[in-house]
């Protein structure tokens, strides 16, 4: 019986050893690594993390954008303003597609609600240079403007890649919640 529990004791430390090197980054997939936004903003120390907070704050400022571009516009003017409010941060490949087909590009349709942040979920890194991001559009109405609150959240994948500066090169909007 003193030896069950010895080699009870011994599991139960070779566990929460395991568990701790796994959430402090020490024993990863080299390919794949699932961050939300809580382990974005705690693993400051983590080699990936320069990168993982320059795709976060990519991402979140694209969010900040999005109610800033018409997709009901005309063309001339939706094109004026993706590459005014977009062209920073998104691939002008990405851009032309939106431009070609507005109704599936991330934007404004609507003067209410209207989209007023990404909320970040996952951020999964698929190489050195590729991230893929997934997320939440949420609109809000003046009821919801300034608060944790949404009017609507559509899912969003965006695909962000470092190829002479980050940019995001694919978005999937989802159908909304």
């Amino acid at each position: 019986m003193h030896k069950y529990k010895k080699l009870m004791f011994f599991a139960a430390v070779l566990i929460v050893t395991v568990t701790g090197f796994i959430f402090s980054g020490m024993i990863t997939n080299s390919t794949k690594v699932v961050l939300n936004e809580t382990n974005i903003n705690q693993n400051k120390t983590d080699e990936n993390s320069p990168s993982i907070e320059r795709v976060a704050n990519l991402v979140k400022n694209f969010g900040s954008k999005l109610q800033l571009v018409s997709l009901l516009a005309p063309e001339d003017i939706l094109k004026k303003s993706m590459k005014e409010n977009y062209g920073s941060l998104v691939s002008e490949a990405l851009i032309e597609k939106w431009i070609k087909d507005p109704l599936n590009a991330p934007g404004r349709l609507t003067s209410s609600p209207w989209p007023d942040r990404i909320e970040i979920i996952s951020i999964l890194e698929l190489s050195k240079d590729t991230y893929e991001v997934k997320g939440e559009i949420i609109e809000v109405t003046s009821q919801e403007k300034g608060t944790p609150k949404a009017a609507a959240k559509r899912p969003i994948k965006l695909i962000v890649k470092n190829e002479n500066g980050w940019l995001i090169e694919d978005v999937i909007l989802s159908p909304y919640e």
